[in-house]
């Protein structure tokens, strides 16, 4: 039987039920527990057995499995005994990935991030990164690769405004959105604050 002809669950077919969108490997806190096509899925991460990948199928697979437990009556009831630690020093992915299921009790080692290793580099490596990057992958002319076309940081959107960032992020608030100084806003809001203002 296909899984598209299975029981739907709460009137929702398998297609009809939010998949996994988290990065890396899913692990219980990027899974929700209460929709059957994630509910199970972090418990095929790294299962006993396996060798050199935490998951050796795509993810969708696992989703069809969890959806499958569920139909034949499986809920989650107690909470774990152990946890995924994912690896030091990458993210995980399903691939390659080496992490290992360790005591829920035990401590997390911190994950070091890129922004820890550039930081124990000396000046000149530093140096030489920031030239690499510029050369090698063609940033040297783009004002803030991080910011996509057609968006804008709502400080740079405060600045062209001349407006304090706080009071931006107040008129932001009125259409509903809650953000940072750092958080990116369309172009489309922009010139939608710009007309509320009279500005256009």
């Amino acid at each position: 039987m296909d899984i598209s002809e299975y029981p739907p669950i709460e009137g929702k077919r398998f297609d009809q039920w939010e998949p996994w969108s988290g990065r890396g490997v899913p692990t219980r806190e990027t899974c929700d527990v209460s929709n059957p096509r994630q509910a199970f899925l972090w418990m095929f991460t790294a299962a006993p057995g396996q060798k050199g990948a935490p998951l050796i199928m795509p993810v969708e697979f696992y989703e069809m499995q969890s959806y499958h437990m569920w139909v034949l009556g499986a809920r989650p009831q107690r909470p774990p005994e152990l946890k995924w630690r994912p690896p030091k020093n990458m993210v995980a992915n399903q691939w390659g990935a080496q992490g290992e299921w360790v005591d829920k009790d035990e401590p997390d080692v911190p994950q070091q991030t890129m922004a820890d290793i550039v930081a124990k580099l000396p000046q000149q490596d530093k140096a030489e990164l920031k030239e690499l990057i510029n050369s090698k992958l063609g940033m040297e002319d783009v004002a803030d690769p991080a910011v996509p076309a057609g968006w804008l940081r709502v400080d740079d959107l405060a600045q062209r405004l001349s407006l304090d960032v706080d009071r931006v992020r107040d008129l932001l608030a009125d259409f509903g959105m809650e953000v940072n100084a750092f958080d990116l806003v369309s172009r489309d809001i922009s010139e939608r604050i710009t007309a509320h203002l009279g500005l256009t």
